[in-house]
């Protein structure tokens, strides 16, 4: 919804967007030009092209070379500042989300999960490898590892297509989610990705890596995820540093 008075672009933007969400625009056709939408809308060219420009920036429009401007998925907004269980996020954000549990088990530990969690020789973790789905199309994969003495019985205690996680430690464990450290970088889809988020193999893909910590400053979960480069925006809110000088 935008403001009465809001920029005519933004207006038509807005209708456009409404057209989109309603299924009247479907996600892979391609939409009129900016010539012909001034032409059909009464406004003038360069109104028409900050309009396409305006949803093209959002994630809801792509630019083919030679071919026009089309429809795409749009990208949803994850905040990388924030340290929320993704359930809750997409919640916020008015999607439907969903899991499909791939793997539940408790299993000795690999290197990097034993490093990140500091965890004794041997030791071992609740591993729950789940596909997250947004809206129903698969957006993410994501390999969570939780230490196995933090929480014994953990895979026992809930249905994870259904229930949060972090709620299922809260409530049964005490283990409250406090601060966090995430790495992201760009990367491609292996065969297994791709096949987990109907995408080809090659596709370009989001990898997150996390560390989540108690409010005794302790190591309790280790996250692998690969989100779908087509699908997602990564936010960061930055503050001024005190030192900073222009």
């Amino acid at each position: 919804m935008v403001e009465q008075g809001a920029p005519l672009y933004l207006k038509i933007a807005n209708r456009l967007e409404n057209d989109i969400q309603a299924g009247r625009i479907k996600v892979g056709e391609k939409i009129a030009s900016e010539r012909m939408l001034a032409e059909e809308l009464g406004v003038s060219r360069m109104t028409a092209r900050q309009a396409l420009q305006h949803l093209t920036g959002r994630g809801l429009l792509e630019t083919r070379v030679g071919q026009g401007t089309f429809v795409t998925h749009a990208r949803i907004e994850q905040k990388l500042s924030t340290l929320t269980g993704f359930t809750e996020e997409m919640a916020r954000q008015g999607h439907k989300s969903a899991s499909i549990v791939v793997l539940a088990e408790t299993r000795k530990a690999d290197h990097l999960a034993a490093e990140a969690l500091k965890l004794p020789a041997n030791g071992h973790v609740h591993r729950l490898v789940r596909v997250r789905l947004v809206d129903g199309e698969p957006v993410a994969i994501e390999t969570t590892d939780v230490g196995a003495a933090l929480a014994p019985g953990l895979m026992d205690l809930a249905d994870f297509s259904r229930d949060s996680l972090y709620r299922i430690l809260r409530d049964n464990f005490g283990i409250v989610a406090t601060t966090g450290e995430q790495t992201m970088m760009a990367s491609t889809a292996d065969a297994a990705t791709a096949r987990s988020l109907d995408i080809r193999e090659g596709s370009p893909v989001l990898k997150l890596t996390r560390l989540t910590f108690d409010s005794k400053g302790q190591p309790f979960e280790f996250v692998r995820s690969f989100y779908r480069g087509d699908s997602f925006v990564m936010k960061v809110d930055l503050n001024l540093g005190a030192d900073y000088s222009q």
